[in-house]
């Protein structure tokens, strides 16, 4: 069984797709069942991250190809020690195992101006002619004029790198509805402005995993080497949430009893098994922040600017609700 993609139509033409985590950490794992699905159709497909893993670190950790330094490089095969938090590694080492020797590409946090080098580099050298950016949950859809907008910062730095970058097709996939508990996301907002991308045109549709996918299948396996595969790996809070949801577990349910998060009071659902997919250009433009930080040289600049722009007058913000049923 196939995921059931309502943008192949969009993809049908394309030769080199890339598939890059939108917000940090684990985002592009949540992009693996895309990832399979589309090269089991026959396609060639790239990976990529906007990363959070320490660069000087990954270089003994691994034998990375340095593309612009400081900036991008990409990590395949072995991981030579075991360490707590490599996500690119980790799934580097996993594909390199099943005979995949995709390279992952290591995109470092930053300001917009360097991330967006980083992927007009990889647009050139890999001919991308159709980018997939994914989130793991749904904070990438927050303007910025809300409360409780979780952590967009992120989201919203890669929205704006790629915006003018001159691609045919620009695609924001997002999957984990539900899990963003930490980050204390409004979701009614988020489906308030999930109402206005489809008034607006952005909207491309949606499908869900079921526990049969080979594609669903193989991303489990992904990320139980990255988070089972050493002593004491860091695990994803999004995929360990999705994973539960796609098998069928509901409410307060933690996949690992021993865990960081395990705190935290859940709600799983089969929500959270769902990907929505939409025009990443129409997201972006749909953003109050994306031109404040599209110069700002260092995350930090950006971060700054958000924080400015989003808490300078909160009264106009829009106030955390709840979903009324």
């Amino acid at each position: 069984m196939q995921l059931n993609l309502p943008i192949f139509h969009l993809l049908e033409n394309a030769d080199n797709i890339l598939i890059s985590g939108a917000g940090g950490g684990f985002d592009i794992f949540a992009g693996l069942p895309l990832y399979f699905t589309l090269k089991d159709m026959g396609k060639t497909v790239h990976l990529a991250n906007y990363s959070f893993t320490d660069f000087a670190l990954a270089k003994t950790l691994s034998d990375p190809v340095i593309e612009i330094d400081s900036v991008l490089m990409s990590v395949t095969g072995p991981v030579k020690d075991d360490f707590t938090y490599y996500p690119e590694g980790h799934l580097g080492e996993w594909l390199a195992e099943q005979g995949d020797n995709t390279p992952v590409w290591l995109i470092k946090s930053n300001g917009v101006p360097l991330i967006q080098k980083a992927f007009e580099r990889l647009v050139t050298k890999l001919k991308i002619d159709a980018l997939i950016l994914v989130d793991g949950g749904v904070d990438s859809l927050m303007r910025g004029d809300e409360d409780n907008s979780g952590s967009l910062l992120e989201d919203t730095i890669t929205l704006a790198a790629v915006e003018n970058i001159d691609i045919p097709v620009k695609i924001l996939a997002c999957i984990g509805f539900g899990t963003e508990v930490e980050e204390n996301l409004c979701h009614y907002t988020a489906l308030e402005n999930m109402a206005n991308l489809v008034k607006v045109g952005g909207f491309y549709g949606s499908c869900a995993l079921t526990p049969n996918m080979s594609a669903f299948q193989r991303y489990e396996k992904a990320c139980r080497h990255a988070w089972e595969g050493g002593e004491k790996r860091h695990k994803s809070h999004i995929s360990t949430r999705i994973i539960p949801a796609v098998h069928g577990e509901f409410g307060d349910y933690h996949m690992y009893e021993h865990d960081e998060h395990r705190f935290s009071r859940l709600f799983i659902s089969p929500l959270m098994s769902l990907y929505w997919f939409f025009d990443a250009g129409v997201v972006a433009d749909q953003s109050y922040l994306t031109d404040a930080i599209r110069e700002k040289l260092t995350k930090e600049d950006a971060m700054m600017t958000v924080m400015r722009l989003m808490y300078k007058d909160r009264s106009k913000n829009r106030p955390r609700r709840q979903i009324p049923y």
